[in-house]
């Protein structure tokens, strides 16, 4: 995999220590909430009228980390993330996200974006979809002895299945998963493979209309001869059917990969049981385990009152199967109510907490005093299930997020988008997203992702480490992480990262690149059982914003105490801007440039640190 930095640098400020003293919520804020209005997720973009910012700077990457694809079109889910990226035991791995990049906002060539990596290199960045249709939130999985399968819906009519018997060569062959007779719509499709040869696919989709005398029926379909036919084909299985729940909203499931026949997938939200079927006969028959049981059974928008704030998943999760088939589950949380009939209900957005659980644990005990406290972030962390939360990164014993805006995105905590990865010698990796002090542009604070491990199976965890604070993502939101399956001496992840907080999607900022990140880490730096130390040259990150029309800031990282100075020139190379030299100590520092006064055009700003010159460019409008 292509280095952009060298290795040394990820060894010594990529990955920042924090120990595992769990930070305070200043009960001023933890307190407060915010009324918001349920409403239909997107599966389709509708009438959005944000503007596009077509010129966006090239951005450098962090160490250990590469570029795999780009997306203006931002919304990845609505709440859990599907199976996206998948490695091989022979260290290829392919990875998909949904894509869209010409004419926002309508994105007609919104689709399926797909890389390989083949064992040396990533493929070139896609500029086109891999279907022939315009769809959305694909699902990636094996598929026979050596190919692969993607599924995706087109808002409309029949899921497309796309398959190769070949991973990374070939013509994609469309098939279709058509959906029940009567209807229309099967959206936000999950897909995984199991079986010998991962010959057996099976998909989660979503009814989006009244299906079976349930809203948004979740519906469940296999097939053994790689789409071609379906059989169950788009039933609901009864432990999920009317009996127990009203409906499942989008994106609240997600599939476990596949261990030989053993298939498992999670379903939860704020709105009902936080529930793990598990198959070890490929599907033929399930088994249901409530981890989390919902204190208000077949929840009705319409009739259900809640009478206390209720501690609840926030609808992101993951589930990982080990070795042994036993299955090893995260999600988030958040704190919500339901005080009247309809769909306005009320959230806290300071709830903070990542949890852990596995089947040997057994489910969350119903508490006895409060049973909206079962999932309590207090006792939780008593309990030793609560193993992630926003961290005092400066070390001054608060956390400081609470003077800019918060944005939650859809999950409704400030630690969010868990996933997980268990190895063959049974050691827990979980990357998820947060809030994260320091890192702001002014009006919000960026998430950022971090890393926790457990050694043992989930009895003890380890530091935690901040995995993007390198200087290269000073101004990166970074979201909508994902673990891959397998490992060797590294874990793989990829993430989505873009240069401003929020979605354009909501209505957040402009349209804007993201980048599609696949980053490695050694599984030392993240279990502890070595810390190298090496030198390092002096970075310099990507001024932010960029282009500029004002004001613009970068930042610099030193690995020792030294005279800084910095230049700024124009295409002419004229010196426009001069800052003396400075003695700067060890650590970062935030760098300031005011270019209101000049004509818009590229421009490139030189940081001398020593006897080191670093150049970037930076565009004036």
């Amino acid at each position: 995999m292509k280095k952009i930095l060298l290795s040394a640098l990820a060894m010594l400020f990529a990955f920042a220590l924090v120990a595992q003293q769990r930070t305070q919520i200043p009960k001023e804020v933890f307190n407060k909430s915010v009324q918001a209005e349920f409403k239909a997720p997107i599966h389709d973009l509708g009438a959005f009228e944000n503007t596009i910012n077509e010129t966006v700077a090239s951005r450098g990457m962090a160490p250990m980390e590469e570029e795999i694809g780009n997306t203006q079109y931002d919304l990845q889910t609505n709440s859990a993330v599907a199976n996206r990226l998948y490695r091989w035991e022979d260290g290829t791995m392919g990875a998909v996200w949904t894509q869209g990049l010409q004419s926002a906002p309508s994105f007609p060539d919104r689709g399926t974006g797909y890389n390989y990596f083949d064992g040396t290199s990533w493929g070139p960045i896609a500029t086109n979809r891999i279907e022939a249709v315009r769809t959305g939130w694909p699902s990636y999985t094996p598929w026979g002895a050596n190919g692969e399968a993607v599924i995706a819906h087109p808002g409309a009519g029949p899921l497309v299945v796309s398959v190769r018997e070949n991973k990374g060569t070939g013509d994609w062959i469309a098939r279709e998963l058509p959906p029940p007779a009567g209807h229309n719509d099967l959206v936000w499709p999950r897909m995984t493979s199991a079986g010998e040869d991962h010959n057996t696919l099976h998909v989660l989709v979503n009814s989006y209309v009244d299906y079976m005398n349930q809203s948004f029926a979740l519906l469940y379909s296999r097939s053994t001869d790689g789409g071609l036919t379906w059989d169950p084909n788009n039933v609901v299985l009864e432990e999920l059917g009317p009996d127990y729940y009203t409906g499942f909203n989008a994106d609240d499931y997600v599939w476990a990969n596949s261990n030989g026949g053993s298939v498992a997938f999670l379903v939860g939200s704020q709105w009902h049981d936080l529930i793990l079927m598990k198959s070890d006969n490929n599907g033929d028959t399930w088994t249901k385990t409530v981890i989390w049981e919902h204190p208000y059974p077949m929840f009705d928008w319409d009739t259900t009152i809640t009478t206390d704030t209720l501690w609840a998943p926030d609808g992101s999760f993951q589930v990982a199967l080990d070795n042994d088939g036993m299955a090893h589950v995260v999600f988030a949380l958040s704190r919500v109510a339901h005080t009247e009939p309809g769909t306005t209900y009320n959230y806290w957005p300071y709830t903070d907490g990542i949890v852990y659980w596995n089947e040997s644990m057994g489910p969350f005990e119903t508490n006895p005093t409060n049973p909206h406290w079962t999932l309590h972030a207090d006792l939780l962390f008593e309990s030793g299930h609560l193993i992630g939360w926003t961290q005092d990164v400066d070390g001054d014993g608060e956390v400081s997020i609470f003077d800019l805006e918060l944005l939650v995105y859809r999950s409704l905590g400030i630690s969010t988008m868990p996933t997980i990865h268990v190895d063959d010698m049974n050691r827990i990796f979980v990357i998820y997203s947060a809030t994260t002090e320091t890192f702001d542009d002014g009006t919000y604070y960026y998430k950022k992702l971090w890393a926790r491990t457990s050694p043992d199976g989930g009895t003890t965890w380890g530091d935690f480490h901040h995995i993007t604070d390198d200087i290269m993502h000073m101004f990166d939101e970074c979201i909508y992480p994902q673990l891959a399956n397998t490992s060797d001496g590294n874990i793989y992840y990829h993430y989505q990262a873009d240069e401003t907080p929020g979605l354009a999607l909501d209505d957040e900022h402009p349209y804007q690149l993201n980048r599609i990140i696949l980053g490695e880490i050694t599984k030392p730096e993240l279990v502890g059982t070595s810390n190298p130390v090496a030198n390092k040259p002096f970075a310099v990150s990507q001024n932010f914003p960029n282009p500029v029309n004002g004001l613009t800031q970068f930042a610099i990282e030193l690995n020792g105490r030294t005279q800084v100075s910095v230049e700024v020139y124009n295409l002419m190379g004229q010196k426009v801007i001069t800052n003396n030299r400075e003695l700067m100590n060890t650590g970062q520092h935030l760098i300031k440039l005011d270019m209101s006064s000049f004509a818009p055009g590229m421009y490139f700003y030189t940081v001398k640190a020593g006897n080191e010159t670093i150049t970037r460019k930076m565009i004036v409008e």
